[in-house]
C-alpha cells in the first residue's frame, strides 16, 4: 500500500514534466526511474513518428516487451536506437488515460561519403569491429549483415568485400545508396558512414534551330537502357528510349513525337537535330537495372516577340531619320548664292622678267640724259628701292585708255599705233592672285633711243659689282675704257 502511494505521488510530481530528447543513431535512451517495473505497474507506449506507424506497448505491469530494455539502478535503459526509434514514449493507468512522457528525435550521425556513378569505395575496418551492417536507404527497416569477422557463412554475398582489413565497393550505383554500420561484438555501433552515389549532370545551352551533341560523361562504357524527358515547367516525365531503342508509340503532345523525330542516337551519346523551343527540360539516363546514371539540363534560348518588334521599330527609325538628313543636306544646296567666275585678263606681247623682285623697276633703255658736263655718263640718282608699281621712263604721250573687260576673255587695249614700242608686261607670277583683274597696256609711244651696236662712235659699259637692291650702278664711257 505504502508503495502504490508512493508511485502515485511520484507521477504526480513527474507527469507534468514532458521532455524532447535528440539522440544520435545507436544511441541509448534512459526513462526516468520512476517508471521501472518495481515502482511503476501501468503501461508504457510508443507511437513512432512516421507516418502510418501503430502505437506499440513496450511494457506492462513490470513485462518488458522489447528485448532492447535494460532495467538498472536509475532508470529504465533503451539501447541501440535507430531510426525506427523517432516518436513518442507515453503511459497509460487503469483508467486508461495516455499521458506523454518522451518525444525522441533520431539523428543520423554518420560521415557522409559521396561518389559518382561506376566509381568505387574503401574503407579500413578497426580490429574491434566484429561485422558490418548495410541499411539501404530506401528500406530503413530491413538492415542486413555484409561481413562478418567471425562467422564467414552469413556473409549474404552482398557489394563489396573485405581484404586485409579493408572494405571495398567497386561500380558504385545509385542501389548503394544507404548506412553502412560497423558494429563491436555487444552490437554496439563503433562508428557509422552514409554512402551517396550520385549521377552525373550536365547542363546545355542550345539554340533554335541548331544542333545539340549531349555526350556520356562516363569513366567506364555506357549504354543507357531507358531515357525519360520531363519538359520545362511540367512534372510529369515522359519515356522517350526503353530497353535501349526510342519509343515509337504514338504520344499524346505533338512536340514529344517532334522531339523523337530528331533524336540520333550516338556511341558517345546522342543527338537532337535541329533544336526547338520546345527541347527545354531534364533528360534522365539509366542503366539496365534502373539505376539513374546521367542528368542532362537543356536550356533553350527563347526569341520572345517584343525582340522582333524592338528589331523592327529600330530600323524604321533609322530609315526616318537618314531621310531627313539627306533632305536637308539637298534643301541647303539649293539656296546657296550662285557665284559668278573671275574674269581673267590675257596680256600680249609681255616681257619675262628675269628675276620677280625687279619686275616693277625702271625698264632699260638706250636713251642716256647728258650730265652738264657734256658727256655721255649717266647722271647718278639716289638708289630707290623696287616697288611693285609698274612704272616706266621718259614723256610717254598717254592716249586714251579704253578698257574692256570680257566675262570670258577681258582685255585691256590702248589705242596706239602699228608702229609703238612694245608694252610693258607683268606677269602673273609677280601680281596677286588671280581673283584680281589683270591689265596690259598697249600702244604707249616712248622716244627711242639709238639702237646699240658695234657702229656707233661710242659705248657704254654697265659693270656691278654685286646685283644687289641697294647699290647705285656704274656707267662708264667709252673714253675711259680707252684710257685703261
Amino acid at each position: 500500500m505504502l508503495l502504490a502511494i508512493l508511485t502515485l505521488s511520484c507521477f504526480a510530481l513527474g507527469s507534468s514534466a514532458f521532455v524532447e530528447e535528440n539522440l544520435c543513431f545507436g544511441d541509448t535512451l534512459r526513462i526516468p526511474f520512476e517508471y521501472r517495473p518495481r515502482f511503476f505497474s501501468g503501461r508504457i507506449y510508443f507511437t513512432p513518428s512516421k507516418k502510418g506507424g501503430s502505437r506499440k506497448l513496450i511494457m506492462e505491469n513490470g513485462e518488458m516487451k522489447d528485448p532492447r530494455l535494460r532495467d538498472s539502478t536509475y532508470s529504465i535503459r533503451l539501447t541501440d536506437l535507430t531510426e525506427r526509434d523517432d516518436g513518442t514514449f507515453s503511459i497509460s493507468f487503469s483508467d486508461n488515460s495516455i499521458y506523454d512522457i518522451i518525444k525522441l528525435n533520431i539523428s543520423k550521425c554518420a560521415e557522409e561519403v559521396e561518389r559518382s556513378y561506376m566509381t568505387r569505395y574503401s574503407r579500413k575496418i578497426p580490429r574491434e569491429v566484429q561485422y558490418l551492417e548495410f541499411t539501404p536507404i530506401s528500406s530503413l527497416d530491413t538492415p542486413r549483415i555484409l561481413w562478418n569477422r567471425t562467422d564467414p557463412q552469413t556473409n549474404t554475398g552482398g557489394r563489396g568485400h573485405v581484404k586485409h582489413n579493408y572494405w571495398e565497393i567497386v561500380e558504385l550505383t545509385e542501389a548503394d545508396n544507404g548506412f553502412y554500420n560497423f558494429r563491436k561484438k555487444d552490437n554496439t555501433l563503433d562508428f557509422r558512414i552514409q554512402l551517396i552515389v550520385k549521377e552525373y549532370t550536365r547542363h546545355y545551352d542550345a539554340k533554335v534551330n541548331e544542333r545539340l551533341h549531349i555526350r556520356y560523361p562516363l569513366p567506364v562504357s555506357f549504354t543507357p537502357r531507358n531515357m525519360t524527358f520531363t519538359p520545362k515547367g511540367k512534372r510529369t516525365s515522359i519515356m522517350l528510349m526503353e530497353d535501349g531503342s526510342l519509343v515509337s508509340g504514338n504520344h499524346s503532345m505533338s512536340e514529344i513525337s517532334n522531339l523523337i523525330g530528331r533524336i540520333q542516337l550516338l556511341n558517345d551519346g546522342m543527338e537532337i537535330d535541329p533544336v526547338e523551343s520546345t527541347d527545354s527540360g531534364v533528360f534522365e539516363f539509366r542503366d539496365h537495372k534502373g539505376n539513374l546514371a546521367l542528368t542532362v539540363q537543356v536550356e533553350v534560348e527563347q526569341v520572345y516577340a517584343y525582340v522582333y518588334v524592338a528589331l523592327i521599330v529600330g530600323i524604321v527609325l533609322m530609315v526616318i531619320v537618314c531621310f531627313c538628313c539627306l533632305k536637308k543636306r539637298c534643301c541647303k544646296k539649293n539656296s546657296a548664292p550662285k557665284t559668278t567666275a573671275t574674269p581673267t585678263v590675257h596680256y600680249h606681247n609681255t616681257i619675262k622678267l628675269e628675276d620677280p623682285s625687279y619686275s616693277a623697276a625702271q625698264p632699260a633703255s638706250a636713251y642716256q640724259p647728258l650730265n652738264p658736263l657734256g658727256t655721255r655718263e649717266p647722271t647718278r640718282e639716289p638708289a630707290r628701292e623696287p616697288t611693285r608699281e609698274p612704272t616706266s621712263l621718259g614723256p610717254p604721250a598717254y592716249n586714251t585708255v579704253d578698257i574692256h573687260v570680257n566675262p570670258t576673255q577681258p582685255e585691256v587695249a590702248v589705242p596706239g599705233g602699228q608702229g609703238a614700242a612694245p608694252a610693258l608686261s607683268v606677269g602673273s607670277d609677280y601680281l596677286s592672285s588671280d581673283s584680281v583683274p589683270k591689265f596690259e597696256l598697249k600702244g604707249v609711244n616712248f622716244p627711242s633711243a639709238p639702237p646699240l651696236s658695234s657702229d656707233s662712235a661710242y659705248s657704254d659699259v654697265y659693270t656691278s659689282d654685286k646685283f644687289s637692291v641697294g647699290s647705285a650702278p656704274k656707267v662708264q664711257s667709252g673714253a675711259e675704257l680707252n684710257s685703261i
